[in-house]
């Protein structure tokens, strides 16, 4: 202020009233004043918003009820995939907030992270507070937000992006009011307390439309052809991934898809194609999640990609880092916090397609011995399938037919060996041949020459299921072979039990009877009766077939009374299938009803899938003579699916033929 006036000042009375705002000026004549302005207030510093944004409908419309409550909410990825859309998600939902916007992204998994001073500092100065009045420290920092908020009458949306704690968001949220606050992050951030909006990579059809769109954003002209769907598919639906490539197919207009999808679908090098312009890469994004965990989820993490399945169990996540399993339980829970991996079911885990490429780099990379990892995982599978059941046998099927498949010699046999004492095949009988197939062959290499002969007769069951008899009969000559070279007289006996199973489809009934005479008298005389009650029920179903009823019956009594005693639920439900069978030959519908019932029950209760078919064949034969065709119909459509998800078309086409008579008879 300069007073240019000459001679003593003049008096002056000044008088205020009313609300005063700024700077208040007591002079007697100004000549000029300079007052510095108000500080802006910039409450709409959203990045702008994706023009390729596809489909997240649901998303949008759950973050804007979320966005009701006063409590922060929380947008983190389900998949646990860095560059699933977080931040293009929720600058989508905060452009359509009634009120203004706070954004700041906190680089949290970066080198130099925003400090929790340095945010509210951004955040003060957006609410139009002078530097001047900016406090030094970051409590006095929050407080003054907290209270400048307060003030506000029209509700602020704060968006805090990329966090990766809870320390660093805390100061950020408002002490309340109708203020409002959306945080993405790779981390749960479960101290927090806030409502958790998960996002997932993208439904497929999504995904497709997303490269189209920014495709199309990028270069209008360019009109995509070819297998975009799969090129999406290799990219695991994430919006990141899915961004690249489209990014790649807008600036080379001579970059087919189908060249693209070729580069990209080759796993060695899938993460090196999905980059572009040089930080704009899924590797870069997944590193800094990867630097992120502490020392031993990261082994953990690296580890995890040794598991030749999908899917890890919590006791083999301990067998790889050498840990008990309450502890790779800990380590496990940090991933899925951090989302490199994701929960499927009760103490299971999963990667994402592409982060498990990277979790495999990582293992090249970091990890000096990842052969003792994998040694260990392939002694857990052997031990844990030896005392598993049926059932945790099919649950783990893709992890122990790869593991036969990738192990040493020995560790194979001895896995394949565990599989087949506990577990007879129902489905996916492909995968199963290819596991005592390898096998086989590792036991020849190893000179296991018993093993090799009880491997080869469970894999002649397996091949005579599917009804290949002439190879079925090659395997059992092998297997007889194998046996009596050693003398095992326990393999000749179940060599010629499958024997007379090969036989009795061929309808040689003579011969049936031979292979399974010799085998039930052999093994009464080794004490096994197990094997003694499966012959006698085989010796059943011979004797069925010749019309000798009663004689059936007798067998198959004495078959279930073996399997009762020791306590074999599945055999004993067999018995009863065929026991009802009889009764329906001998035009006894109540029994043969009564039979097939319980008998299908056991079956469903011991998930035998298989096993239930052949009940429900004789249960529609059941209703058809009791002329209940509607019943009869429900019973066979049912089996007839069933023998077709299996691969047995022939039993599934005699079921089908008996499907089209009651059509007929309508």
């Amino acid at each position: 202020m300069t007073d240019d006036a000459a001679g003593p000042p003049a008096a002056v009375g000044n008088h205020v009233s009313g609300a005063v705002s700024g700077p208040v000026v007591q002079a007697g004549h100004i000549g000029h004043l300079h007052l510095r302005p108000d500080a802006p207030v910039a409450l709409a510093g959203l990045p702008p918003s994706e023009p390729a944004f596809t489909g997240r409908a649901r998303d949008l419309a759950t973050l804007a009820q979320a966005l009701t409550s006063p409590r922060p909410v929380l947008v983190t990825a389900v998949a646990g995939v860095a560059g699933v859309g977080k931040t293009t998600l929720a600058v989508r939902a905060a452009s359509r907030f009634a009120g203004g916007v706070l954004f700041i992204d906190l680089r949290g998994y970066s080198a130099n992270p925003v400090q929790p001073a340095e945010a509210l500092s951004v955040f003060l100065h957006a609410l139009g507070v002078p530097g001047e009045h900016v406090p030094p420290d970051a409590a006095a920092r929050a407080n003054l937000y907290r209270s400048v908020l307060a003030g506000r009458a029209e509700p602020v949306l704060v968006l805090a992006d990329n966090a990766s704690s809870a320390d660093q968001v805390r100061p950020l949220l408002p002490g309340g009011g109708a203020h409002r606050v959306l945080i993405t992050s790779r981390e749960v951030l479960g101290e927090l307390s806030a409502h958790q909006v998960r996002v997932d990579v993208l439904p497929p059809a999504e995904a497709e439309e997303l490269i189209r769109a920014a495709v199309r954003t990028r270069n209008p002209d360019r009109v995509l052809d070819g297998p975009v769907a799969e090129l999406a598919r290799l990219c695991g639906h994430l919006p990141l991934a899915l961004g690249i490539v489209a990014a790649l197919l807008a600036e080379d207009a001579d970059l087919s898809v189908p060249d693209l999808v070729g580069l990209v679908a080759t796993a060695t090098n899938r993460l090196d194609e999905l980059a572009y312009a040089g930080n704009y890469a899924v590797r870069a994004a997944f590193e800094l999640s990867y630097q992120r965990l502490g020392g031993a989820e990261r082994r953990m993490f690296r580890l995890l990609s040794l598991n030749p399945g999908a899917r890890t169990s919590a006791e083999a996540a301990a067998a790889l880092v050498g840990e008990p399993v309450g502890r790779a339980k800990r380590l496990l829970a940090g991933l899925k916090r951090a989302h490199m991996v994701e929960p499927v079911g009760p103490g299971r885990v999963r990667f994402h397609d592409l982060l498990r490429i990277f979790a495999e780099e990582c293992l090249a990379r970091d990890e000096p011995d990842p052969r003792a990892a994998f040694d260990r995982l392939l002694d857990h599978y052997v031990t844990a399938t030896r005392r598993a059941t049926p059932r945790w046998i099919e649950v783990e099927r893709s992890n122990l037919v790869a593991a036969v498949e990738l192990a040493d010699d020995d560790r194979a046999v001895d896995l394949a060996l565990a599989i087949g004492r506990t577990f007879a095949p129902q489905e996916r009988w492909d995968d199963w041949e290819s596991t005592y197939r390898a096998a086989v062959a590792a036991a020849r290499r190893r000179e296991r020459t018993a093993d090799e002969g009880t491997l080869l007769n469970r894999l002649a069951m397996l091949v005579l299921e599917q009804r290949r008899f002439t190879e079925a009969r090659e395997l059992c000559d092998r297997a007889m072979a194998a046996h009596r070279t050693v003398g095992n007289r326990h393999g000749v006996a179940v060599t010629w039990n499958n024997l007379g199973d090969l036989a009795l489809d061929r309808h040689d009934f003579g011969e049936a009877e031979h292979h399974y005479t010799a085998a039930e008298a052999l093994f009464r005389e080794l004490g096994d009766s197990h094997w003694q009650a499966i012959v006698l029920n085989h010796l059943g179903t011979l004797q069925a077939w010749r019309r000798d009823l009663d004689g059936a019956r007798d067998l198959f009594r004495h078959a279930m009374l073996l399997y009762r005693s020791l306590g074999e639920e599945r055999g004993g439900a067999r018995a009863l299938t065929n026991l009802g069978n009889v009764a329906l030959q001998t035009g006894d519908l109540a029994e043969a009803r009564s039979s097939s019932l319980r008998a299908l029950a056991t079956f469903r209760a011991l998930g035998d899938r298989l096993g239930a078919a052949k009940v429900l064949v004789n249960l529609g034969i059941v209703h058809e003579r009791a002329r209940m065709p509607d019943k009869a119909r429900e019973y066979w459509a049912e089996a007839r699916d069933v023998f077709r998800g299996f691969g047995d078309l022939e039993s599934a086409s005699h079921v089908e033929r008996w499907l089209a008579e009651l059509d007929r008879q309508r």
